[in-house]
């Protein structure tokens, strides 16, 4: 059975003081569980300022999902290192924004508009 969701995390730069991590697919249930391992393994030992989610490729997030993107953020949040989500599509923005976590994580269109930003 093919994957619902993929990640592909990128090799941290510490000279921007970030690592990206893509997510092409669908982030509900069976795709949380195909990729938190390799997630959870990551945060475990990322050791720069910001952790980004390039949101680009990524057509659905559910509740479980958001709810795992919160611990994701408080585990960060506790050792000082940010959480940010960037590029995701109109369904998945609205998802953030009326669940209110654009509130809590921060959320831009592009990741070139968020290292700008920087």
């Amino acid at each position: 059975m093919k994957p619902t969701l993929t990640i592909t995390p990128g090799e941290p730069d510490a000279e921007k003081g970030v690592q990206v991590v893509k997510f092409a697919g669908e982030f509900d249930k069976a795709g949380h569980m195909e990729i938190r391992g390799v997630l959870d393994d990551v945060v475990k030992v990322f050791k720069l300022e910001n952790l980004i989610f390039d949101f680009t490729g990524l057509k659905f997030i559910n509740s479980e999902s958001i709810g795992y993107l919160m611990e994701i953020h408080n585990i960060l949040d506790k050792k000082k290192k940010n959480l940010v989500l960037v590029g995701p599509d109109t369904h998945v923005k609205d998802v953030l924004k009326t669940i209110g976590i654009a509130d809590v994580i921060p959320v831009h269109a592009t990741l070139s508009a968020y290292l700008n930003a920087k």
